[in-house]
């Protein structure tokens, strides 16, 4: 017969730990009855002597049958805990886990309920992606919201996305600046409260599906062309800058110089690689990866669309939103 705890550990049932639990009732009443105070007997006080007048025990009932008490009572919760503390430890785990099942559930459910009052206009009710009113007014073309349901799958091999969970949650709390997904989290500005945004999460990680599209290849179209559709609402259509910074000296900022091949060839691995990995800058719109989104000939065609309009001597950093501008002379300035 195999023993309880293998048992146990074998999902072996419920009725395991019972079975333990009545043991060790039943050995905790045997020590109490064979040899503690429950096998005590002998005549008993008057019950017309008040308690402070009642002698105490004698030295020999102390050193006979009270030694012998105090022995038995050790000995019954020796027995006890020995078969209590094994029980506990096969329960426990077990108990924490479907707690903790129960919790994610009610999670899951909770976030869906958020889920579908705060982002599904934009992202889907299936979390297929939409599209949302583009920021700028004058401009008609909707926003595109990526889907959701295959974000795992999508930042599985990302550099710069350790943790989907913690990028989801850090993307919700603070938005995306300069897009229309706003900041939903309370210390933002937003709504939602860090538990809400946690169950959102939490639904979202629930409904992956693991399917990603087919790379598009844009035949026919030009490197102008696939910009246009893909780079042009961040980083503006010449270039200048939007909501991700300008372009027009990009390769300058990687190192070339304008005129060696060399450096050149070291500026155009990097712009590939931040276009197959994108970029995450910390208090700005993440970039994100473009590597499974677009095929490697779409991908080089944009990198010579940007070659050919490269330019040299403009500002050492990328500005997000464009160059700034210069500040107008002050009244009685010469």
């Amino acid at each position: 017969m195999p023993s309880p705890f293998l048992l146990a550990e074998s999902g072996g049932g419920a009725t395991v730990p019972v079975i333990i639990l009545i043991v060790a009732l039943a050995g905790f009443a045997l020590a109490y009855f064979v040899v503690g105070p429950g096998q005590r007997r002998g005549p008993r006080r008057r019950g017309d002597i008040p308690l402070a007048m009642r002698p105490y025990h004698s030295d020999e009932e102390l050193e006979t049958t009270g030694m012998e008490r105090a022995m038995a009572w050790g000995v019954a919760l020796a027995v006890f805990s020995s078969l209590f503390l094994p029980l506990y430890w096969l329960i426990e785990p077990d108990r924490i886990n479907r707690a903790v099942e129960d919790q994610y559930q009610h999670d899951v459910e909770r976030g869906r309920t958020e889920f579908q009052n705060a982002c599904a206009t934009c992202h889907g009710v299936n979390l297929e992606g939409g599209s949302a009113p583009h920021p700028d007014p004058e401009i008609q073309a909707p926003w595109p919201a990526p889907s959701l349901n295959n974000i795992v799958a999508r930042y599985r091999d990302s550099e710069i996305v350790e943790d989907v969970h913690d990028f989801i949650l850090l993307t919700a709390q603070r938005g995306r600046p300069g897009t229309p997904m706003p900041a939903f989290g309370t210390a933002a500005g937003g709504s939602l409260s860090d538990f809400q945004l946690e169950a959102i999460a939490a639904y979202i990680l629930s409904v992956q599906t693991g399917e990603l599209p087919e790379a598009e290849a844009f035949v026919g179209q030009s490197g102008e062309d696939v910009f246009g559709a893909n780079c042009a609402r961040c980083h503006g259509q010449d270039l200048e800058g939007a909501v991700g910074p300008q372009l027009v000296n990009v390769f300058e900022r990687y190192g070339w110089t304008g005129e060696d091949d060399e450096s050149l060839a070291t500026a155009r691995d990097v712009v590939r690689r931040t276009i197959e990995e994108g970029r995450l800058v910390p208090g700005k719109a993440p970039m994100p990866p473009f590597g499974q989104v677009l095929t490697e000939d779409a991908i080089e065609s944009v990198i010579d669309y940007l070659d050919s309009l490269q330019q040299t001597g403009g500002p050492r950093f990328g500005q997000i939103g464009g160059d700034p501008q210069p500040a107008e002379d002050e009244e009685g300035d010469q």
